[in-house]
């Protein structure tokens, strides 16, 4: 019974060491809070209106953020490149459903924030939105 006992702490120790808590916080972009308000009557930002479309909003986010209507609601993500430190040229570029880095190329989809190159460690960093009316929220 006391050998049975033995083995079993042995093998539970050796199941626990294998258990490591996964950190999946980005190492790459830094936790900032804002709080952006976005009215869909203003001629900037109409296009927001219709299924598809995204605007780039530069204040608000590490390097601004891109606001998208996927046509069931809004998506907001981090401008800033999430695979690389920020840096001169980290600032994506918004090209239809899609944003890619200058530096490096990654590009990623704004229907879900995952990137369009499989081989890239991290999605786009995501932000809350809510909507009132014509305003849209964005914030962290």
């Amino acid at each position: 019974m006391k050998q049975t006992a033995i083995y079993g702490l042995i093998a539970l120790s050796i199941l626990m060491s294998g258990c490591k808590e996964k950190n999946n916080r980005n190492p790459y972009l830094n936790e900032v809070s804002f709080r952006k308000e976005i009215n869909t009557d203003l001629p900037r930002y109409s296009s927001l209106k219709y299924a598809g479309n995204a605007v780039y909003i530069p204040d608000g986010g590490i390097k601004g953020f891109f606001l998208f209507n996927t046509g069931n609601g809004y998506n907001a993500f981090e401008a800033s490149d999430p695979n690389h430190y920020p840096s001169d040229c980290s600032r994506m570029q918004l090209n239809n459903q899609q944003v890619q880095c200058p530096c490096e190329g990654n590009t990623y989809n704004l229907l879900n924030g995952s990137p369009v190159n499989n081989n890239l460690d991290y999605p786009l960093k995501a932000y809350h939105v809510t909507v009132n009316g014509n305003t849209i929220i964005v914030y962290n």
